[in-house]
């Protein structure tokens, strides 16, 4: 029986859709987000389910600038000169500045990523919480306006959660989840496609290390993100401390992989 050209293995489709390989595996066997089928005793992807989800990965894809990119960093340094908490998330380690930069940036530039995505999808604005007096509030999302001008409260609760590009798993500390007072309706989550030496990019620019030019990579001119899906609050699995074979927390968490997040962005629109 010939073979079904439609039928690939993890590296034909890693090269079909011209991702990495390992990103893939992570999106198929722990993300549940592209089915396999079984051929005979193994599994393979189909092309018509892979077109599908890369139809959808680039429908849900944004592009932030570069000027994106230097907001978020401005409101990352201002908020670590700030009476801002330094310690790691549900733990009493202190980050230093590299760690505790990356950490905010790619935050706040999954924000500017679904605040991009609602107005280029929605015509609709959304106005974010940038705070830097230390203060931890529970929604990222403080105003509305979807006509010009006129900006209300949101009818909803947003809470904007990333992730590196790789990952699949949305994660909300059970604290967020449990507390009136914290608590979001809907739980956004976003994969930032952020390198891993973005600040030391930076340095290019600096006359006094003009010497280590060379050695540094071309400068990033913008960052892609995704905005994956979301996740009612009623609809959150856990509280767990691990997944296993997949994750491991460092306290409570409540979790939605992400091939199980919901897509109807019609429902956010709707909501705010």
């Amino acid at each position: 029986m010939p073979k079904d050209p439609n039928l690939l293995s993890f590296p034909k489709a890693s090269e079909y859709l011209n991702i990495d390989q390992k990103a893939l595996e992570n999106y198929i066997k722990k993300g549940n987000e592209i089915p396999r089928r079984l051929v005979g005793k193994v599994k393979k992807l189909h092309k018509e389910d892979l077109d599908a989800w890369k139809e959808y990965f680039d429908a849900t894809t944004v592009i932030l600038d570069q000027e994106s990119y230097y907001k978020a960093l401005r409101f990352s340094i201002r908020k670590f000169y700030s009476d801002a908490p330094k310690a790691n998330f549900a733990t009493e380690t202190q980050r230093g500045a590299g760690q505790y930069l990356t950490n905010h940036i790619q935050g706040y530039l999954s924000e500017l990523a679904f605040q991009k995505f609602m107005a280029d999808k929605f015509d609709i604005k959304l106005i974010l919480e940038d705070n830097i007096d230390g203060i931890v509030r529970s929604q990222d999302i403080v105003a509305v306006s979807k006509r010009r001008g006129v900006e209300r409260p949101p009818a909803a609760r947003i809470s904007v959660k990333s992730s590196k590009i790789k990952n699949v798993i949305l994660a909300v500390k059970n604290t967020e989840v449990e507390m009136p007072d914290r608590e979001s309706d809907y739980y956004v989550y976003t994969r930032v496609d952020l390198s891993v030496d973005h600040i030391v990019r930076l340095i290019q620019k600096h006359p006094s290390v003009e010497e280590i030019k060379n050695i540094i990579p071309p400068e990033e001119s913008s960052v892609k993100t995704q905005v994956c899906g979301f996740v009612e609050r009623e609809k959150l699995d856990g509280p767990i401390r691990e997944l296993p074979g997949i994750f491991s927390f460092s306290s409570l968490n409540y979790f939605k992989k992400s091939g199980e997040l919901n897509r109807d962005w019609n429902r956010i629109a709707e909501a705010v």
